[in-house]
């Protein structure tokens, strides 16, 4: 699989012009494979050849691009930039492993606290650290890109009232919810909130359900999801010692209500400061197809095969442009 965002940057991937390039030489084959069988050898004819491998190719599946990241900022002041550094995996995300780019926001950009995505938008969750009187502020875009560095916003969704006590978000792409814990304090229980549309939860309206977190879970100060698997941040405020811990769960259920974990994985030093994670790897994002016309080629060595079958001594003569719609006979080739 290949990445569309090597160090969150933009490619352009390879399968396109693989792809024309073995259309060609696949059709080539085929043509001098339908102009060269032996007598009595059937191949198919060029039109249902095409109609097969375009059925094939519609019916493969293509695969989204996963993309990680955690969210970093030093908790209790608003003045230092915080960081939103992205992962090619689960696996590097929970353990800060392998970074794959380290994106600063300053000004009003350090006080971004969370982020997610569903498979299309993104948002970043801001909120001014240390307080709950200010409103808070959901921010979504268009891309990536424009998440990870606070351009091109597409809209501002403020939440007072309660709401000011948002401290992450997220989706697995189907469901949403939002993460609110009062800042500054670890006694009193945090709430993840969960709605049914993506507008719901910009505006924290028709929740669907309320699951609120006692104990050590009043640590909760964001949560995500790959679509598969879900987890929550759990991170002591007020202070930056101690260890911060990603705790992943096999459902939504399981991590709303903070049961049944999987995995736990505490993050130190710099780490500590983790405040929010997310990731983007839904079906229905952006994708990048898989080679799916290797059937033409493949069809087109079995004509290859059959040309050596042929033993008439003629060279196989390739055609990269143009595709036959018939199987007319080849100058110069004697058929036995």
């Amino acid at each position: 699989m290949i990445s569309i965002f090597p160090r969150v940057g933009h490619s352009v991937s390879p399968f396109p012009l693989i792809r024309t390039t073995i259309l060609k030489v696949g059709m080539a084959y085929a043509y001098n494979a339908c102009s060269l069988r032996p007598k009595g050898v059937r191949v198919m004819h060029p039109i249902k050849y095409l109609l097969l491998l375009a059925g094939a190719a519609i019916s493969l599946p293509s695969q989204a691009v996963p993309v990680y990241w955690n969210v970093f900022n030093i908790e209790g002041e608003s003045s230092i930039g915080a960081d939103l550094v992205t992962y090619d995996s689960l696996t590097d995300m929970l353990t800060d492993i392998n970074r794959t780019s380290v994106n600063t926001l300053s000004g009003v950009g350090a006080n971004v606290v969370g982020g997610g995505s569903d498979g299309t938008n993104f948002w970043n969750v801001f909120n001014i650290e240390g307080e709950s009187r200010i409103g808070a502020d959901i921010v979504t875009y268009g891309s990536l890109m424009d998440m990870l560095t606070d351009t091109n916003r597409a809209s501002v969704n403020t939440l007072g009232g309660f709401g000011a006590n948002i401290v992450g978000s997220g989706s697995d792409g189907s469901s949403y919810w939002n993460v609110f814990n009062i800042e500054g304090e670890s006694a009193i229980g945090a709430d993840i909130v969960t709605y049914g549309s993506l507008a719901d939860m910009l505006l924290d309206t028709n929740r669907t359900s309320v699951n609120t977190l006692g104990g050590f879970g009043a640590n909760i100060v964001g949560s995500g999801s790959d679509g598969t698997s879900y987890w929550n941040v759990f991170n002591i405020e007020g202070e930056s010692d101690i260890g911060a811990d990603i705790v992943t769960y096999g459902s939504l259920a399981d991590m709303l209500t903070d049961v049944n974990r999987t995995s736990v994985s505490t993050l130190t030093g710099f780490g500590a400061n983790i405040v929010g994670s997310g990731a983007f790897n839904f079906d229905k994002g952006i994708q990048v197809s898989e080679p799916a016309h290797w059937g033409m080629l493949l069809f087109g060595l079995f004509g290859l095969y059959l040309r050596r079958r042929s033993s008439n001594g003629v060279r196989l003569k390739i055609v990269l442009s143009g595709i036959p719609t018939t199987c007319p006979d080849a100058p110069g080739v004697h058929r036995r």
